[in-house]
């Protein structure tokens, strides 16, 4: 049901990237599907969410979820989000214990943040627009103006998302990551037109760009549309689940 990151684990952060085994939605949505606006039976998806976040020794009521509207806005989330999801955020950071982060996925990138330093972390969904947007580099740039978390002290994790052997983008997205510098190391030419973009490593360099040391970041290398027996996949099968990245701040 759960994949962790041996670095965060090293950390004892509270976290997990869910597969899409162990719940109770029936196909296509088979079967832990935590994504409410999917279609799924909305009883199924709060059953789901119960047992994920029971594995974690947490209750639903904990959880707070970002609307993730494909953009950059990061919400800062005290004890009094917790049961809510926030409009308009695609990346939420805390240092509240009590708090735990969700982002949900299909194929995008979900990228966990901790900053065992000062105990806050971020959780943030990345898709192509959210990549080309600055997602990942605004929550750690969020994370220092609300709790001062350095970049050099953070540990990141990037979770399961369609790899760069499956997501072939448009011109537009080609457009869209001009500004960046790395933009040409992380795209490969398809068919006429077309391209493969590698959005672990774009967020890779874009995360190592705003400060995080190499080492510290690490990438799940999981493609969500080559494991259907692992993971849901919008790319590859349109109308389906999506699984979840969940984190939590380091006690005090």
């Amino acid at each position: 049901m759960l994949l962790q990151a041996g670095p965060l684990e090293d950390l004892g952060v509270l976290h997990a990237f869910t597969t899409r085994g162990g719940g109770v939605s029936a196909p296509p949505f088979d079967t832990l599907n935590l994504g409410r606006a999917a279609g799924d039976d909305p009883a199924a998806v709060r059953e789901n969410r119960a047992r994920a976040l029971a594995a974690l020794g947490r209750e639903t009521s904990d959880q707070v979820e970002a609307s993730q509207v494909h953009g950059r806005e990061i919400a800062v989330v005290t004890a009094a989000h917790r049961g809510q999801r926030i409009r308009g955020a695609d990346g939420l950071t805390s240092r509240d214990p009590s708090a735990v982060l969700a982002m949900h996925c299909a194929d995008c990138a979900p990228v966990l943040v901790s900053d065992p330093t000062t105990g806050a972390v971020a959780a943030v969904h990345t898709g192509w627009r959210g990549t080309a947007s600055g997602a990942a580099s605004a929550a750690i740039r969020t994370m220092g103006e609300a709790f001062g978390s350095r970049p050099e002290d953070l540990v990141v994790a990037i979770g399961p998302a369609i790899g760069p052997c499956c997501y072939e983008v448009s011109g537009e997205v080609v457009e869209a990551l001009a500004p960046w510098p790395w933009r040409d190391a992380v795209l490969r030419p398809s068919l006429e037109g077309r391209w493969f973009l590698d959005l672990w490593e774009a967020n890779r360099r874009q995360i190592e760009s705003a400060g995080v040391p190499p080492w510290a970041i690490t990438t799940a290398g999981l493609c969500t549309a080559c494991h259907p027996d692992l993971f849901f996949s919008h790319r590859r099968s349109g109308r389906t689940g999506r699984m979840a990245a969940l984190i939590a701040p380091l006690s005090g």
